[in-house]
Formats: C-alpha cells, structure tokens, sequence
C-alpha cells in the first residue's frame, strides 16, 4: 500500500509538473513564467520522491546527506521562487468612469486651508495645498502595508516556531545534521506560508484562487515531507504520508486548469490574462484591473474636473484617475467581501500566534528567546497597526470633508470664471426677496435689481480667435464685472455668454451701476494679440413694491436683455410694466392656438365695434367689427400681436371664422330685418385664394341670419397676393352671396393697381398713413388725393381711416371722400357700450341712402 501511494504521488506530480509547463507556455512569458518554477519544484520533489523510494523507504532518516535531500530542500526554494514570479494586475479603468488623464501635479487640492471653498484669487485656482504624491505610492503601500508584511511574517513564523520548528528541533538528535533537518523542513513550510499570503494578500494577482490553489498544493507536498524527513515517526502514519502529496499535486492541477480555461473573470473581479494574451500586448494591459488588498479601505470620488480622488486608508495616498475608481462603480458584491476577508488575514494571522503561545503556556511549556522576540514584534506590530489605522482615519476624513466641499463649490459655481452659477445666483436672489419682503423694507422697490449682461457677437469671435481666446476673454469680463460692483453684490455666469448681477440695497442707483458695467467692458482687452473692445446689452429689472419672485425678476432681466440686443446692441434697457421679448412670440403662439380651439369668452376673445361714418353729415353707416383677446396668463394682447402670431402658426383662419360668426350673430340680434347698418368684418389676404372661404360666409349667414347686403368682408393685406386669378375667382364667389368686397389698408400694405384692377372691390378703405399729412401738396397729400381719384374712378366706395382731427374731416370730404372711422367719432367697444345709432329698425338715413355707391352682383344693384 505504501509503494503505491509513493507511486500514484509521483505520477501526481509529474503530471502536475507537464500541466503547469503546457499552461505555462500557452499563457506567454509574463503570465505563465511563475508556472514554469511550480513545475520545476514538481520535478525535484518527484526526484526526490523516486530516490528515496528507490532506497527502499525504511522509514529511517539516513545518517549522511543523500540525493533526495538535494531534491526535497530544492522544492520549498523554487516555490518561493513561483510565488515571487506570480503576475500583479495593472490598474483597469472600470466600465463606469470616464477616460481621464490623472491630476497633473501642482493641481490644488479641493477646500485646502486659506482657501475659499476649495479656490482663491481672481479667475482660477488659488490657496497652498497642493496633492502630494505620498510615500505609499512611491514605495507600494506605505507604512501601513509595512506594517502589515511584518505582523504576517513574524506570526506565521511564530506559529511554524510553535507547531513545527521548536518540536522537531527537540526531537532531534544532538549532531549538527539532524539538528539541521530538523530545522531547514519545517523552516521551509513556514516560509512558503508566508510567501503565499503575501503573493494572495498584497501583490493583486490577477487570478488569487487560482494562486491559492497552487500555493496550497506546494505546502502540503512541503509540509508531508517535513513530517517525512522530521524526527517523527512518519511510519506510523504510512496512508497520511502518502495521500497528502497526492491531495497537493491535486490543488495544483485545479490551478493549472483554472489557468488553461481562458479569459474569464476571477473572483476579484479581474480579467484572466488568456484571452487578453491572445489578443495581444496592448489589449493585455488594457484588460487587467488593478485591486488593492492589504490593511486600508480605499475611498474613491469623483471631483473637480472628474479626476478620481483614491484614498488608502492605511496610507492616506491620492491616486489619479487611472488608478482609481468611481463610486459605486465596476465591482461586484462579491469582491467587497473578499477585500474585507483579507484585510483581516493579518488580524487573524496574529490571532493565530496568540493562541498558538497561549497554549503552549496552559501546556507548561516556557517561552523560549525566540518565541519571546517574535511575540514581542507581533504584539508591537499589532500596537502600530492601531496608530496607523486611528492616523489615516483622519486623513481620510479630512480628504472626505475637503471633497464635499469641493464637490459643493463645483456644484454652485462656473469652473472657468470661478463665479457663482444660475442655481447659486437664484438661491441668494430668492433668500434676498425674503429677508426684504419679511424686514418690510419697501422703499425703491425693495431695493433688489437684477443686471443682466449679454456679450455681443461673442460666438463670432469665439469662432474666429478659437476657444482660449474665447475663455481668456470671458475670464476678463468677469473680473471686470467684480470690479464694478461691491463685495456684497453677487456676480454670476448664467450661460455661455451671460453674466447677471444681484444688486442687494446701496445708495448708487442700478442704472447707475448698468452704465458703469457698459464703460468697463467697453474698455479694450488684449484678444488674440491685438486689443479689442467688448460689446454687451444690458437689461435691468428692479423689484416693485409688489410680492415679486426671483423667477419672475429674472425673467424681467432676460426680456430687457432682449429687448436691448433687438434695439441695437451695446445698450442699457430697463425693463418696464408690459415690455415684450421678441422671443415671446412662440409661447404666444401655443397660448393662442389652446385659446382658439376652446373659442368663446372663456378663452379670452371678445369682439368690439367701431362706427364708421357718413363724412358729409356724420351718420353712422356701419361697424367695424375688431379682434381683442385677453390671454389670461399675460393680460390683454395687442391686436397686431396676436394676430401676427395667427398668421405665422397658420390659424387666421380658425380667428376670421371666430369674429365673423360672433360679429353676424351680435349685430343681427341688436339690428334686426329692415336696418340697413353694414357689418365689416377682416379676413386675412392668405385665405382669398381658399376655395373655402366662400362656404364659411354662406354657413355664417344662414347661421346668423344676417342679410348678406349687409355684410362687407374685408380683405386686409397682411400678405402680399401671388395668384391674383385665383383670388378673383374666389371673391366673384362670395360677392355672388350678396356680399361686399372691401380692400383694407390701402396705401400702406401689398397694394397695387393690378390687385385694385383685376379684384372685384366695391369699397377702398385708405390706410391712416395716408391721412394724417395735411394737404400742403407733399407726395403723400399728392398720393391721398391720386388713391381718392382712382377708386372713384373704379366705381368704389372710399373709407378713411384714423381720423382724429376736424381738419382731415374736412379735407378729405372736399377731396370726395364718402365714408369715414377715427377716434374723431367713436373708440372701439362693446356693442353694447355704443353710442346710439339711428339704424334700426325702420331707421336709417332719411334720404334712403347710406353713403355707398353701387355694387356688383345681387345686392349691388341697390343703393348703399
């Protein structure tokens, strides 16, 4: 039985030594050598094993060095030798941080002492700190992981003392050689123990069970032959001794075939090294993750410019990006328990020591030098330890709490021109409102004014000069902009060319402090090797006495702002009640079109009226019906507004319908059959060419009952006509229903003669532009007159509009003009708010005439 255990454990070994070689070579020099020098310590073992069987194994220690001690004290040297050669893991950059490069030296550390949340000075970095490359990451891991090297090795050796090397020695004979076996076995044991733990515990293998496996497998063939060559009767146990190399060479045949398997993830979360072999050099490095084992946690953020900031516990060390890891990124769960496993080994190790003295005292075994010197040093080695943890938990605090605050200063500032940034600059413009609306403090507003600066064709000169001269030019302005102001007044950057500045109380007026800001970037700068002037526009918005919102006056900036770039640029404009931005128009737009498709007074529409008249006597002849809306976010809308913002979106449509159907029911029920008072009412040039604008007036008519005679669409020339015969055909449609054709705002809008001469007009409505020069033979009087002439000539009725004064009423009445509208006679209004009007029923001019010349189709033949 005991020859074949010797040899199933040499056929173990061998094939274990062939295993390692083959894998050894598959995997290439740097991650296969430590391979190499495992299947070399295989072989000497396995030719040891051979000599001493072939010696016929009496189980008695030769009195005389023989060639199996050569092979067996061969073995614990070259597996040390393949542990030493096992490969480190370089650093990874995990999946979830950004490929960054590490911080270049000099970059201040955040919130340093004398800084100011983390920077000092003018426009950049500032205070003394500075990151330090620390001793751990010159020298490995510092004193904590020296440290952690001494408290492993003298326990483990202690223990080996205790269990191995004292009992053998006393054993053993009293001649040097016996004496010398008996020490150099167990020696060899300890030493490989402790070679293990380090190679698993310190160095990051890339694969540490599968170096554990192997490390194990070398103990147990080492320890078997200890007990072997030791002074104990190996004998007695011949099955121990014969299965535990064969268990050994099994450990180290698992670890050759967790090698051989291929590129797969170990436990520690690192890439195996076959595939990456295989792919190449510079894909093997890519693909390896760098892990740090040892006494210290390690605390990974990122800050400042996305650096990661790696602090060792037990060393207090910074580590760039490269080296670091980003919170809660690319490791598993797994790999958090195993670290912390092994951040205890030496604990545990030194624990062992204890026990192991502890006992042999209960035992009544007395210390002996050796075991006193080597408990002597765990024990100071555990103290230091103690120092070393309390000493970087302080650092690591102190890195912890200067990375909040650089991490809060970075949130709530620019990273260019170390100014406040929007959120900042609302938190204090909001905390001012309150502490101002709370103190009741109302004078002048409250005493808070928002300057908002806009840099003027700055994107030009960005783009021509590049972009340092760019960020140079914006780090000017906003150390010109501090100097403008006081120290209590917060300047921000609140977008890429966009500075604003909180004015909290002072005795200097903010238009004041505006034209200074205006005169300082005015002054030249050197940009781009030549001096050059900076153009801003300024926008100033002052609280009112009203509870106002810092949303709210900071709106008030922006549209002031954009007000000042509209009116010229590099100017002061200060917000007043009822100012627009012309950037308004798209929300106006969504308002407008939500308002359209609910229709009616709830969203805001309602029609007024204005009288328009017979010029010779003043009597009312019709209405003209006029658009207003009250958008209830904004208040009442100008009627150009609005209306523009129809036609731009394309729902002048859904707006003509709206007001003709309102206008024909309102006037129908206030004038009911008999009254011959005329509706006007606007439809927009875009939709004469629309086949379907004769069906909307015919559906409104029956709807309303308004006899058609009475009704006058007028064409308002918001656009110009481009096909002319298309929109003849349409208007002869509609003029077919009984219904007038008016042309508006002749003389200001797309007129020409062609549209007057090919569209069946039956009314000409002169625009005010044309009204308000006085006859003194200029070339709009010269124009007035000519306009007058012409559609009388073309058998139409003439409408002025905006007369205000007697003097254009007389005028125009001797030029020949019928009909007229102005303030003169009446401002527009509800129907119900009119002045009296003899055109009801029965009523009307008592001549039988309403100041219309004749029309065309059925209700042309009639006297207006």
């Amino acid at each position: 039985m005991p020859l074949l255990l010797d040899g199933v454990g040499i056929a173990a070994g061998l094939t274990a030594a062939a295993g390692c070689v083959w894998t050894g070579r598959r995997l290439g020099r740097a991650h296969g050598r430590w391979l190499i020098w495992v299947a070399a310590a295989l072989v000497a073992w396995t030719a040891s094993q051979s000599a001493w069987v072939a010696d016929g194994r009496d189980g008695q220690r030769p009195r005389r060095p023989s060639l199996a001690d050569v092979g067996y004290l061969a073995m614990p040297v070259l597996a040390l030798a393949a542990l030493a050669a096992t490969p480190t893991a370089r650093a990874r950059r995990p999946v979830n941080q950004p490929d960054l490069p590490p911080l270049p030296a000099g970059v201040p550390i955040a919130g340093g002492p004398g800084t100011s949340g983390g920077f000092g000075g003018s426009g950049g970095f500032g205070g003394s700190d500075r990151v330090r490359r620390p001793r751990a990451e010159r020298t490995g891991d510092g004193v904590a992981g020296l440290v952690d090297r001494l408290l492993l090795a003298c326990s483990v050796i202690l223990v080996g003392w205790g269990l191995g090397v004292r009992p053998a020695l006393a054993a053993a004979g009293t001649d040097g050689w016996s004496r010398a076996v008996a020490a150099v076995y167990p020696a060899g044991a300890v030493l490989l123990v402790v070679a293990a733990l380090h190679a698993t515990a310190f160095r990051r293998p890339p694969d540490r069970v599968r170096i554990l496996a192997a490390a194990v497998g070398l103990f147990l063939i080492v320890a078997s032959t200890s007990w072997l060559r030791g002074p104990t009767d190996a004998a007695a146990f011949p099955a121990v001794v014969g299965v535990v190399p064969i268990v050994g060479c099994a450990f180290v045949l698992l670890a050759v075939l967790r090698a051989a398997g291929g590129a797969r993830i170990g436990t520690a979360g690192f890439v195996l090294p076959a595939a990456a072999h295989a792919a190449g050099p510079e894909h093997a490095a890519g693909h390896a993750h760098a892990m740090d084992f040892g006494h210290a946690a390690r605390f990974g953020h990122a800050v400042g410019y996305g650096h990661a900031v790696s602090t060792r516990a037990g060393t207090g060390g910074v580590r760039g990006a490269g080296g670091g890891r980003a919170a809660g990124g690319g490791r598993g769960a797994g790999d958090g328990s195993e670290r912390w496993g092994f951040l205890l080994v030496p604990t545990l190790v030194a624990g062992c020591a204890t026990a192991t003295v502890l006992a042999g005292l209960a035992g009544g075994h007395r210390l002996d030098g050796v075991e006193i010197g080597l408990a002597a040093v765990v024990v100071a080695g555990m103290v230091a330890d103690r120092l070393v943890a309390a000493r970087a938990g302080r650092r690591l605090a102190q890195r912890v709490h200067a990375a909040e605050r650089e991490i809060h200063h970075r949130v709530f500032h620019d990273p260019l021109t170390e100014l406040a940034n929007r959120a900042l600059f609302q938190h204090r413009l909001r905390g001012a409102l309150t502490d101002r609306w709370r103190s009741g403090d109302d004078r002048s507003g409250g005493g808070i004014a928002i300057l908002y600066c806009d840099l003027d064709d700055f994107s030009a000169l960005n783009d021509s000069l590049g972009p340092a001269a760019g960020d140079h030019l914006l780090r000017t302005v906003a150390q010109r902009l501090r100097h403008c102001v006081r120290t209590t007044d917060l300047v921000a950057r609140v977008g890429a060319d966009e500075f604003a500045v909180l004015l909290a109380g002072g005795d200097e007026s903010p238009e004041v402090v505006g034209e200074r800001v205006l005169a300082a970037l005015r002054h030249p700068m050197a940009v781009g090797g030549r001096p050059r002037s900076i153009r801003a526009s300024v926008g100033l918005a002052v609280a009112r006495r009203t509870h106002e919102t810092g949303e709210s006056l900071l709106r008030h900036a922006e549209t002031a702002v954009h007000v000042a770039k509209c009116s010229g640029k590099n100017r002061l404009v200060t917000y007043r009640p009822g100012m627009a931005s012309p950037e308004a128009g798209a929300h106006l737009a969504d308002a407008l079109a939500t308002a359209l498709r609910r229709g009616g007074r709830s969203a805001g529409f309602d029609v007024h009226y204005q009288p328009i008249v017979r010029l010779r006597d003043g009597h009312p002849v019709a209405l003209e019906a006029l658009a207003r809306w009250t958008d209830p976010g904004r208040g009442p809308v100008p009627p150009g507004t609005f209306v523009a913002a129809a036609e731009n979106g394309g729902m002048v449509g859904l707006l003509d319908d709206l007001v003709l159907t309102r206008a024909c029911t309102e006037v129908a029920l206030a004038y009911p059959a008999g009254s011959r008072l005329r509706l006007h009412v606007n439809v927009s040039a875009s939709r004469i060419t629309d086949t379907r604008l004769r069906d909307s007036v015919a559906r409104v008519l029956a709807a309303s009952r308004l006899d058609p005679r009475r009704l006058v669409v007028e064409v308002t020339e918001t656009s110009r006509i481009a096909d002319l015969s298309a929109a003849a055909d349409v208007l002869s449609g509609v003029r077919d229903l009984g219904v007038a054709i008016a042309l508006d705002d002749v003389g200001a809008g797309n007129t020409s003669l062609a549209v007057l001469h090919r569209l069946p007009v039956d009314v000409v409505k002169l625009d005010r532009t044309l009204i308000e020069s006085p006859m003194d033979g200029s070339r709009v009087s010269n124009l007035r007159r000519s306009m007058i002439d012409v559609a009388h000539a073309l058998g139409a009725v003439v409408v002025a509009e905006g007369i205000e004064r007697e003097s254009q009423l007389v005028e125009l009445d001797r030029l020949g003009c019928e009909l007229g509208q102005g303030f003169l006679f009446a401002r527009p209004g509800p129907l119900s708010g009119l002045p009296a009007i003899g055109g009801g029923p029965g009523g009307g001019p008592g001549d039988g005439e309403d100041g219309y010349g004749s029309g065309g189709g059925e209700g042309g033949s009639q006297k207006w």
